[in-house]
């Protein structure tokens, strides 16, 4: 599975992440730098924003998990898709 789709999956388990399957926020935080450092650019803009989505709680983990159930995201037009789907999200849920 690739990085990218492993950590969407991850972000919008419904768990609030319990540490991303890592062994304690050191270990998380290691293998989400080296994980975000390989990804095309595109990919780590789609995941630094769901991350921030989530974080500011504009969507719920269940409300992405079905986003993502819906949609390819492996694709980079699924990335486009997703980073669109955050922005419109951002903007009618600011106000």
């Amino acid at each position: 599975m690739d990085a990218f789709f492993e950590f969407a999956t991850e972000f919008a388990d419904g768990e609030r992440w319990k540490l991303l399957r890592s062994e304690g926020w050191d270990d998380f935080v290691e293998r989400l730098a080296h994980a975000v450092g390989d990804l095309p650019a595109r990919r780590r803009q789609a995941l630094m924003m769901l991350l921030f989505v989530l974080m500011e709680e504009v969507a719920s983990p269940e409300e992405v998990r079905a986003w993502l159930d819906e949609h390819d995201i492996t694709t980079d037009a699924g990335v486009d898709e997703l980073i669109r789907w955050l922005r419109q999200l951002r903007r009618d849920r600011a106000g």
